[in-house]
């Protein structure tokens, strides 16, 4: 991305440290050198104070890397869809698996073991979603381009802030949760079914 190489030229051209720049948009050192070395982007947020910083418009210290920036979000949204059926599958299998273990009267066991086992692929497909939004950044790429175009970036969305130091913890207790909402759904949903079937 050609923006890491904008961002270290202004930042030399006007003789700041990546300290001084850090401090100028409320930033750590660290994102600063993040920036520069292509390991994140930054947020609209951030792109709107480097902009006024440096003097120059969002639109020409992005605009290189607006075609790598849509291609990455065509290869994000392909691989989100991807995971979003696999935890889609996965998680109506298990929901199904879980009613007609209790219809037929399966051991528990046996319906709560096969039923995990279905639902570990879903919960892995989720935690996938959520990295790729982490690790590649896919939203603030999504944002950037709304602004681009004139759309609204919403920068106070929840994703388009960088990922939280607790994401991982939060998915965690999500999919547990999910879990034992499944299993609820499914042991209602057999009992109805059970009692609609005279068992």
């Amino acid at each position: 991305m050609e923006l890491a190489k904008r961002i270290k030229q202004h930042r030399e051209r006007l003789g700041m440290s990546q300290t001084d720049l850090a401090n100028a948009v409320f930033v750590s050192r660290q994102t600063i050198s993040n920036w520069e070395t292509d390991r994140t982007y930054p947020d609209v947020q951030s792109l709107l104070l480097l902009s006024n910083l440096f003097g120059v418009s969002i639109d020409s210290m992005v605009r290189e890397d607006s075609p790598e920036m849509r291609e990455a979000l065509a290869a994000g949204s392909k691989r989100m869809h991807r995971f979003g059926i696999v935890m889609a599958a996965f998680g109506l299998a298990c929901l199904a698996w879980v009613i007609v273990g209790i219809v037929l009267d399966l051991d528990t066991a046996c319906i709560v073991a096969v039923g995990a086992a279905l639902f570990i692929p879903a919960s892995v497909a989720a935690f996938q979603i959520d990295k790729m939004r982490h690790d590649n950044q896919l939203y603030a790429y999504q944002s950037v381009e709304a602004y681009l175009a004139g759309g609204d970036p919403d920068v106070n969305s929840r994703y388009n802030q960088r990922a939280g130091e607790h994401w991982v913890a939060r998915r965690v207790l999500l999919t547990v949760l999910a879990i034992v909402v499944g299993l609820c759904c499914g042991w209602g949903a057999a009992g109805i079914i059970s009692r609609l079937l005279g068992n």
